[in-house]
This record gives C-alpha cells, sequence and structure tokens, in this order.
C-alpha cells in the first residue's frame, strides 16, 4: 500500500513540473492550444430576387402569341418555371421553365403555352427556385384574359360582347375603330336626363324639337310632356325630337348638352367618342366605337328606370296641354323573340349604317352586345344572333 501511494506522488510531481497544458504524448491526447477553433469565413449573406418587367394583367385574342420579356436580379443561371393554377386540382402546374443568364442582372423571354388560349380566364405565377447566395422568388398571380376564341362571320364593320359588372371582353372585331353610331346616341342622352332632371319634370316642346329631322313624333310647338314620356318615346321608337327636347331640358341648347354628354363619356373612360347632337344624326364630328359604347351601357343598365324602358315593346302617353295621344312601338326586333334579350338600342343612318345595341342575360350574367355598320336591318339582327350564340358557347 506504501509503495502504491508512492508512486501516486511521484507521478503528481513530475506532471507539475511539465509545462503548462501540455500532456503526456502516451495518453494520445493534445494541447490546448491544438483544441483552438480554426478562424472562420464568415457567409455571405444571401441576396433577394427581384423581378422587373412582368406583366400581371394581359388581355389578348387567342389568334396571337403571348410572350413577355422580364429581367431577372440576380439570375446566375437558375431556372425560371411559368406555372398555371389548376382550379379543379386545387394546386399550381408548371407549364413551361426558362433558363436565365449566368450573370447577375439578365433578361427571360416567357413564351407562355397555348394553354392561355383555351380557356376565357386563366392565372398563371413565375417561380424561382432559390440558388447560391441567392433568395427564392414568387411573382404575384398573373391574370389572363382571352377574347375571340372562336372566329365569327360577320358583316357589321365593329362589334363587341362584354360582360356588364366585369367589364371583361370576350369578343372584339374593330372595336376601337372610330364609326358613326347613330340613335345609340341616345343611351348617353337618357343617362343625362336621368341623372340631371326628375323623372316627372315638365319637358317644353321647342321649334327646335318639331323640326328636329327624321322625327318620328309630330309635336306640336309649346306643348308640353313629362320627361318620362320623351325617355320612353327617344329609347322605344327612337324619336329624335323627344331627343332634342330632353337635351333642352336638362342643358338649354343641344351645343350645351353635347358638351356634357362628352364630359361624361370621358369621364367613364371612353378614349374615342366625341358627341355633337343628342340624337345620333349623321355629323363627321360626331362617332364612337364599339367599345366605348359598351362601357356608356354598362352605366346605363345600371339605372332601373332605363332598364325598365327599354325592356318594353310599346308605351303610351298623352301630352300636357294639347293633350295629344301617341303610341310609341320597339325598333328592337328581338326583343320577345330571343329569350333573354332586353334591350338596348337601335340606330340606322347613311354614314352609320344599321347598328344595335343589345343587352342579353345568360347564366346569371348580362352580356352587353354591339354591332355597328351591318349592311341592312336583316343583318343587324342575324350579327347580334351570332354574338349571342357565341356567349352560349364559349362564355
Amino acid at each position: 500500500m506504501k509503495r502504491v501511494l508512492a508512486v501516486i506522488i511521484v507521478f503528481a510531481v513530475a506532471f507539475s513540473m511539465c509545462p503548462t497544458g501540455v500532456l503526456a504524448a502516451e495518453s494520445g491526447t493534445v494541447t490546448a492550444a491544438e483544441v483552438t477553433s480554426p478562424e472562420v469565413t464568415p457567409l455571405e449573406p444571401t441576396a433577394p430576387t427581384s423581378v422587373e418587367g412582368l406583366m400581371t394583367e394581359i388581355t389578348k385574342p387567342a389568334s396571337s402569341d403571348l410572350k413577355d420579356t422580364i429581367t431577372v436580379i440576380p439570375a446566375r443561371g437558375r431556372t425560371v418555371s411559368l406555372q398555371m393554377y389548376d382550379q379543379k386540382q386545387g394546386e399550381w402546374i408548371t407549364q413551361k421553365e426558362f433558363g436565365s443568364p449566368k450573370k447577375e442582372q439578365g433578361k427571360v423571354v416567357l413564351a407562355y403555352p397555348n394553354k392561355w388560349k383555351k380557356t376565357n380566364a386563366s392565372t398563371w405565377r413565375v417561380v424561382i427556385a432559390a440558388g447560391e447566395n441567392a433568395a427564392a422568388y414568387t411573382s404575384p398571380n398573373i391574370k389572363i384574359l382571352t377574347r375571340n376564341r372562336h372566329t365569327l362571320k360577320l358583316t357589321c364593320k365593329s362589334a363587341i360582347i362584354m360582360e356588364k359588372n366585369s367589364g371583361q371582353i370576350f369578343y372584339g372585331k374593330t372595336m376601337d375603330t372610330k364609326r358613326a353610331n347613330a340613335s345609340t346616341t341616345k343611351i348617353m342622352t337618357a343617362i343625362l336626363a336621368l341623372e340631371n332632371k326628375k323623372w316627372n319634370s315638365t319637358v317644353k316642346i321647342s321649334k327646335q324639337a318639331v323640326k328636329t329631322p327624321f322625327r318620328d313624333i309630330k309635336y306640336r310647338v309649346n306643348d308640353r310632356a313629362r320627361m318620362r314620356d320623351l325617355l320612353h318615346a327617344a329609347l322605344i321608337l327612337s324619336d329624335n325630337g323627344s331627343a332634342t327636347a330632353l337635351a333642352e331640358h336638362v342643358s338649354g341648347s343641344k351645343k350645351a348638352f353635347a358638351a356634357k354628354m362628352n364630359k361624361k363619356a370621358k369621364a367613364l373612360g371612353c378614349q374615342n367618342t366625341n358627341f355633337v347632337n343628342p340624337h345620333g344624326l349623321d355629323n363627321k364630328r360626331h362617332y364612337s366605337t364599339a367599345r366605348d359604347l359598351a362601357v356608356i351601357s354598362q352605366c346605363a343598365l345600371k339605372k332601373k328606370t332605363f332598364c325598365g324602358i327599354v325592356k318594353k315593346k310599346k308605351y303610351t302617353f298623352r301630352t300636357l296641354r294639347k293633350h295629344k295621344k301617341y303610341t310609341v312601338k320597339t325598333t328592337n326586333k328581338l326583343l320577345g323573340q330571343v329569350k333573354g334579350l332586353s334591350g338596348i338600342k337601335t340606330g340606322t343612318t347613311g354614314r352609320a349604317g344599321h347598328c344595335f345595341v343589345g343587352a342579353y342575360s345568360y347564366k346569371g350574367k348580362t352580356y352587353i352586345t354591339v354591332v355597328l355598320g351591318s349592311k341592312n336591318q336583316n343583318a343587324r339582327w342575324a350579327d347580334t344572333k351570332t354574338l349571342i350564340r357565341y356567349i352560349r358557347k364559349y362564355v
């Protein structure tokens, strides 16, 4: 026992005499200096990814190709995925992939596959996976609206199909070309009368109103009529004298009323419309487009009184002073013949040809149809029916 204790003491004395921190080699241990952590190089920070030039709202005819050029920062050769949302499966599905340049900033041309052409509306997005020191990226949703999914045979010069509430366009033919628009002008005349005067207000029939060209009702000068009656005469029968009387009632003169019409058109977003009279008789400075007339009709169809008028086949009223009785009958041949069609306004002049703005209800929605410049009355109705068939099949 004494011998063991002595050995331990000797070992302890020997260990205490060694340089600080040095361990016996035989033990297989290392020095304190050897266990010191090596110097670590700090990691490069992850760069955020951005995309410039991406279109997020696109409207295109199905006959065209769809491409979009974007700039990816940083690019670094990463794959750019174009995904479409599948509503049935409830998930995003990659439709196409594109390579990006290996430099920091690079352009990528997104060539959309043709699936967007097969539906009226589709949702897409761009996804870029994370790379070396570059963060992943997911774009905002890209909404693609498709029009003209099928070619139509129309005799009219311009046409459009627009959904009333959303303003989405499902079909268009030279819809932004300026054209004479005849009595479809009276849609705007009615809007301003309803917005500026009372429904039952009394209107004086002036000499100018009585002498308006191509009038259908033979008013007497200085007779009086309710505004509601003149609105029926202007919209159902398309009487020009009634339109003139309404203009003078609202603004005092046709010129002042035309200025009000143009101001309202601009407020609604019309870009290719100019009015010089309240009835639509030919004038080189009086014109509109299929798109603008659809926009104006959107406004009119929000008014219950307007909708109530254009649904009627006929209407009878008496003037207030001369007590003349008049019965007006609709110029809309399709009213009552085509289920779901409830208006809106016909128009015919030498410059405009045969025109019609319609409102067609289908599956809980209302679609505005416009045809301008049809060859004759029968062609006008045939063109409108063709647009309605398109709605039933493709909308």
